[in-house]
């Protein structure tokens, strides 16, 4: 018999054009089968069964308003079809009615009990509903009915990663990969997870799969690769960058791996070749970070014509643009400045400023007036310097009129900087008078000459900004430099200023350690402090160029990494005479670095002190 030409209202002729009609369903020729079911539906309209396939089949045929209204009509006939009710909520997912899929879902679950699909449908609305915490909760339910759901988990581990449930998330993604290695993604995402839950050991084997799997795939090797080094893997990262490129050596990206992994190892001089050919085969519509890092290369290398040429590119970064100030009137472009009013311009953090500050008195020497835009913490030192006529603070921009402006970045290539030019002012900043008498006090109530002729005064600063790029490497425990407290013949004076400047406090029981950051007000204060004591020992940080900047001893705590403004293979700076640099060996090892500073110590103890300090 026909289906076609079946009795209108025969029961035995519907059951058999139902059955058709399903038949067509399953193998989805969905024309087929909503002819079917359009035929049912005319002799017995109420019919569950064909308005519930009917809503399938324009789900199915992206006709979701239709899809709609077979639903509603199947859940009348039909109102305790746990099933209905959840195709129902799935056809108002799709239609991003994420409210309405909510309650039919939730009724299913009313009639129906907890089922695995039922949870994870929930949990896939209230996802999509921003609502992590609930989604979360019903897919563990789903997990709980069917523990190898590998969907439901890896919905878990990225959801926990969102809320920053980073062991969490390590966990799941681990299940997940335990049942079924996945994608490329999957496994980016569990080396990421792994490393934020502090699990190292297991990432190894993730590794490893990875590089065997992908062992021929290029592209592959650059997202594995650039991963390990965003997750801090160097040394795995430039063996996988450098596979990758022995595979296809013109992808630059891998160039750039390599170049970044050799970077953060301190290798400067075998980063360089990788960094050059990165940028040579960059596309020149996008290639303005490789190019902003081959100049920092090229800096740390000490080649300052052609690193500091290249460096203005950084102005170029819609990002730090948008950030900047930008006076109306002429911007500097090297003309001669003899006799000109100038604005100099400085920002980034309070480091940079104070290093770059000398340029002022650079262009003061060149015949300009020099006024200078700063943060407000540095306003005091910057007024300090006789090159210096007036100083404004962000977010204050004066009218002028001057005749140019010009960035802190831009003035080096203009001048034709050259390391044998350096420090071109030195010291550039003083404490006032008043600071330094009241901090003198100050200190000398604290640790008398008198009481100890023989006991030097020595500052420090253990950590930078915790919001600055590889600070977890610059950055120091208190822990970490116990084997200098417990040094006799000092007493240590924490400058510390803002995140953790009370940590200090906690050694005084044991050490002769004194925590002076909560009384510190701004910069001029910490200069004022350091031209009481006889040494600063800190990180990498804006304490080191203060003092650096005022001709004061300082030692720094230099971690592996390179970094363009230190050279390589220095233990002093051309930029700071009065600065010595105690570098690491090996990233994120100061073990070494802590004796040779406490050899250093036990040398300068036995030194004559000197009593105008």
């Amino acid at each position: 018999m026909s289906k076609s030409h079946a009795a209108n209202r025969d029961p035995a002729s519907i059951a058999t054009l139902v059955s058709y009609a399903d038949v067509d369903f399953s193998a989805h020729r969905m024309s087929d089968a909503r002819n079917g079911y359009l035929q049912v539906l005319a002799a017995y309209p109420h019919n569950a069964h064909a308005l519930h396939r009917m809503g399938l089949v324009c789900a199915y045929l992206n006709e979701m308003a239709e899809a709609s209204v077979y639903l509603e009509r199947a859940l009348q006939a039909a109102p305790t079809s746990a099933e209905l009710w959840e195709h129902a909520g799935l056809v108002a997912a799709l239609k991003g009615e994420y409210a309405e899929a909510e309650a039919f879902y939730r009724h299913a679950l009313h009639i129906a009990g907890s089922t695995a699909t039922l949870h994870r449908n929930l949990a896939d609305c209230l996802r999509q509903s921003g609502r992590l915490a609930e989604a979360k909760e019903h897919y563990e339910k789903a997990i709980s009915i069917e523990p190898n759901l590998h969907y439901a988990i890896l919905a878990v581990a990225r959801i926990s990663s969102e809320l920053g449930e980073t062991v969490n998330s390590a966990s799941y993604l681990l299940r997940a990969w335990m049942l079924a290695p996945g994608s490329l993604r999957d496994g980016l995402d569990l080396i990421t997870a792994l490393v934020q839950a502090g699990r190292e050991d297991e990432v190894n084997d993730v590794v490893e799969l990875l590089s065997k799997r992908y062992a021929n795939d290029a592209e592959a090797l650059r997202f594995i690769s650039g991963t390990l080094n965003e997750n801090h893997r160097y040394a795995d990262g430039l063996r996988l960058a450098r596979r990758g490129l022995s595979i296809d050596l013109d992808n630059h990206f891998l160039f750039y791996n390599a170049a970044r992994a050799l970077w953060m190892c301190g290798r400067t001089r075998e980063c360089f070749p990788y960094a050059m050919e990165a940028a040579r085969l960059w596309p020149d519509n996008d290639g303005k970070s490789v190019q902003y890092f081959v100049s920092c290369v090229q800096l740390a290398l000490g080649d300052f014509f052609e690193g500091w040429k290249r460096h203005k590119i950084f102005y170029t970064y819609q990002s730090i643009a948008n950030h900047l100030v930008r006076p109306e009137f002429p911007e500097w472009n090297g003309e001669q400045v003899a006799g000109s009013r100038f604005l100099y311009v400085l920002h980034q953090g309070f480091g940079d400023q104070i290093q770059f500050l000398r340029f002022a008195e650079w262009l003061h020497q060149q015949g300009a007036t020099v006024d200078v835009l700063v943060d407000p913490p540095l306003a005091g030192v910057a007024a300090s310097m006789t090159g210096v006529r007036t100083v404004y603070c962000y977010p204050s921009v004066p009218n002028g009129p001057y005749e140019y402006w010009s960035y802190m970045l831009r003035i080096p290539e203009y001048m034709n900087l050259r390391i044998s030019m350096l420090p071109i002012a030195m010291p550039y900043i003083a404490a006032t008078q008043e600071r330094h008498e009241h901090w003198r006090t100050y200190i000398e109530a604290t640790a008398a000459r008198t009481a100890c002729a023989k006991k030097r005064r020595v500052g420090f600063v253990w950590q930078g900004s915790p919001n600055t790029a590889n600070d977890r490497f610059r950055s120091i425990s208190l822990e970490t430099l116990r084997p200098l407290f417990d040094l006799p013949s000092i007493t240590w004076f924490s400058v510390q200023k803002g995140n953790g400047e009370e940590g200090s406090t906690v050694l005084a029981d044991e050490f002769d350690v004194h925590t002076l950051g909560p009384l510190i007000e701004d910069f001029s204060d910490t200069l004022a402090i350091l031209e009481t004591l006889d040494l600063l020992i800190t990180v990498d940080s804006s304490t080191a160029h203060l003092a650096g900047a005022a001709g004061l001893p300082v030692w720094v705590f230099q971690p592996a990494y390179s970094e363009w403004r230190w050279l390589v293979n220095r233990t002093d700076s051309p930029w700071y005479p009065s600065m010595r640099l105690f570098p690491q060996r090996e990233l994120g090892q100061w073990d070494t670095v802590i004796e040779e500073v406490r050899e250093a110590l036990l040398e300068m103890s036995a030194e004559e002190v000197h009593a105008d300090r």
